[in-house]
Order: C-alpha cells, then structure tokens, then sequence
C-alpha cells in the first residue's frame, strides 16, 4: 500500500483580493510505494481537497470511490466551520518508489461569506489516494418522503 509523505503548497499568494473566483495554486505531493505496488503498476486517483481552516480541523468522512471520492466535514468545535475552497484529482500509477506530482488548482480563495469576518485565510490540503482495486463507497440521491396521518 502507498503512503503520501508530504502534502504541501508550492506557493500561495500573499494577497488576496475580495471577490477574486479563480486564485492559482499549486500542490505538490509524494508519495511512497510498497514494491507490491509498483510491481503490480497499480493505478491511483490522488485527491485534494483545500480548506480555511478556523481553529482546530474539522474531521473528515472519507467517501472512496476511485475518481469520485469525497468528503464530509464533521463540525465539532464551537469555532466557525471550516471553508471548503475546491478540490483537484490526478490518476496515476505506481511505477517508481518514490513519485512527486504538482497539481495545479484554482481556488476561489476571495469568495467570503458575508456573514463572517475575514483578516487572512488559514490553507490546508487534505490529500487522499484511492487504488484502482480495494474499497469503494458511495451515498444514494436523496429521497425525501412525507408522514402520512
């Protein structure tokens, strides 16, 4: 099985302008293969998903189903929740021990809610991989259906 290494941004711009939809990013990822996997030349869907993260992280439900996977934000502290900025997926394969890939992303980082008040915005990527074979998960639509009396 693989295990990511590091999750970082390459650069992030020290200002952002209010209103701005499409800020570019890039996230750099490695990734460290177990030599089953490279023999194998197993198949990945790298996910990231950006945050504003406002005191500690929301945890997260992971959803995997190869290049669909998502998640759900749990709010458990009484700050604000955490602002979901966007999300990119890259497939690869597992061909080489070591593997660093460079996502560019667009984020709509001057987007606010006017409901809150915004000095800066605390990034954070969740990176998450999913194989071509292992576990798949996915919500039904929902269905809304009424009491009867």
């Amino acid at each position: 099985m693989a295990k990511i290494i590091s999750v970082r941004f390459l650069e992030v711009p020290e200002k952002i302008n209010v209103g701005d939809n499409d800020t570019d990013v890039t996230v750099v990822t490695t990734i460290e293969f177990h030599e089953l996997d490279i023999l194998g030349k197993i198949e990945y869907c790298l996910h990231l998903f950006v945050y504003d993260v406002h005191g500690n992280i929301d945890p997260l439900l992971i959803v995997s189903n190869w290049d669909e996977s998502s998640i759900v934000s749990i709010e458990t502290s009484l700050d604000r929740r955490d602002d979901y900025l966007g999300k990119a997926s890259v497939i690869f394969k597992a061909d080489k021990e070591l593997l660093t890939i460079k996502t560019p992303m667009a984020l709509k980082l001057g987007s606010i809610d006017s409901r809150s008040t915004y000095y800066t915005r605390r990034l954070e990527v969740f990176a998450t991989a999913t194989p071509a074979f292992g576990r798949i998960s996915k919500w039904s639509e929902p269905y809304d259906t009424q009491f009867r009396y």
